[in-house]
């Protein structure tokens, strides 16, 4: 079972991943993207937080499920949103 510290940290794990991301895809769509080693990072973080979550879920009451289930939605619109970016 999931502890509650455990979840707490990852969660915040994946808010960090998510600025992330999100500031990556900001700069990326305002103007020509010169960093893609960043935007690339930024995907590759993501993507590492999906997987690990995975691990995470399984061993999670149902609190904890709902509230990894939330930022994996977050995790993945934002994933998709950058793929579809052209930069």
């Amino acid at each position: 079972m999931a502890t509650r510290q455990s979840v707490d940290h990852f969660l915040e794990q994946c808010e960090g991943a998510l600025h992330f991301a999100e500031y990556e895809y900001n700069e990326a769509s305002r103007q020509e993207h010169y960093d893609d080693e960043q935007f690339q990072n930024s995907q590759r973080y993501i993507e590492e937080a999906l997987t690990d979550m995975e691990r995470l879920y399984a061993s999670s009451n149902d609190q904890q499920r709902e509230m990894l289930s939330r930022m994996k939605q977050q995790l993945n619109e934002l994933k998709n949103e950058m793929i579809v970016l052209r930069h």
